[in-house]
């Protein structure tokens, strides 16, 4: 696989929301603001069952808190763990009201960034029914980045300082590639698991797919990253609210180190940098694991310890 210059973006767009209350995933509301923009894009959110994979990709609603951080707005059921899982309570409703903002992932083969915010620009304000209820948004800004260009210094980034912190942003739902049916989920974040659906994306669009290339990039990702203790302690399960019954997905973050043998080993077959940056532009834009399209999976990558990376430090990964 080679990095394609200028074929994935993620733009966030800025919104004031008048009040919307009710027990909802706030992705179905930034997925109809979406569609009120850009009606031609329905037919990339409908429901398949065929192997393409979608090209797009929302997140829930963030809220900016006044102690500077960041979160995810939706409904979701409090829950016992104990030998069965019992979500008893009712889920959290959510009141939505004020300025918020989400992210929207596309290939070019879907949608252009210029048609993007050429878009906007003719929609800066808009009213529509939203669960019973009239729904008033104004568009306050749009960004749009090309994760193409970015990700390959994010890739020469997180080899150099020897660790990475993903970040599952919105709650995920893990798909094991190794099983055969898209029923079951995983909640184990290795990497053969997280980087699955990118993977698949990138060798289905150019027409390289096969169970064993799929198994064999895989393969690499998992012998080059390995996962830290804080695997466990990062990590939440959280019982969400999409359709009538909760289901679950992650949320938190996972730490993987280097393995600094194993990558001195793939530099002689690849261009590593680039060949990971083209994973981590697919991961960023369109999401990981199910449901990309309705607002799971959103991550984000973070270089760790730059410049003060494992191999210098002379651990033994």
């Amino acid at each position: 696989m080679s990095l394609a210059v200028n074929n994935l973006y993620s733009s966030k767009l800025t919104i004031n929301v008048s009040q919307v209350v009710g027990y909802f995933y706030t992705a179905k509301l930034a997925k109809t603001i979406l569609l009120n923009i850009v009606p031609g894009l329905l037919e990339h959110f409908k429901p398949s069952t065929g192997p393409e994979p979608k090209l797009v990709h929302v997140s829930p609603l963030y809220v900016n808190s006044r102690d500077g951080k960041t979160r995810c707005i939706y409904s979701y059921a409090p829950c016992r763990n104990n030998e069965l899982v019992k979500c008893t309570e009712p889920p959290k409703p959510v009141v939505i009201e004020g300025t918020y903002h989400f992210y929207f992932g596309f290939h070019t083969k879907v949608l252009t960034p210029g048609e993007l915010l050429s878009k906007v620009a003719e929609r800066g304000s808009m009213c529509f029914n939203f669960m019973s209820q009239k729904a008033c948004v104004e568009i306050v800004s749009v960004e749009v980045l090309n994760e193409s260009t970015r990700s390959k210094e994010l890739a020469r980034r997180v080899l150099e300082s020897g660790s990475m912190k993903m970040v599952f942003s919105s709650p995920t739902m893990l798909r094991d590639p190794l099983r055969t049916s898209g029923k079951y989920k995983t909640l184990l974040p290795s990497p053969f698991n997280v980087f699955a659906a990118p993977v698949y994306i990138i060798l289905y669009t150019k027409g390289l797919f096969s169970v064993r290339r799929l198994r064999t990039e895989l393969l690499r990702l998992h012998r080059l990253f390995n996962e830290t203790y804080s695997a466990l302690g990062g990590l939440r399960v959280r019982w969400v609210y999409y359709g009538r019954r909760p289901e679950p997905a992650l949320v938190g973050y996972v730490n993987y180190r280097v393995n600094y043998e194993y990558l001195d080993f793939l530099r002689q077959k690849l261009n590593v940098e680039e060949w990971l940056g083209e994973v981590f532009a697919y991961a960023l834009a369109l999401g990981v694991g199910a449901g990309r399209a309705t607002g799971f999976g959103h991550v984000e990558i973070k270089p760790l310890a730059e410049g003060n990376s494992a191999r210098n430090q002379g651990e033994n990964l």
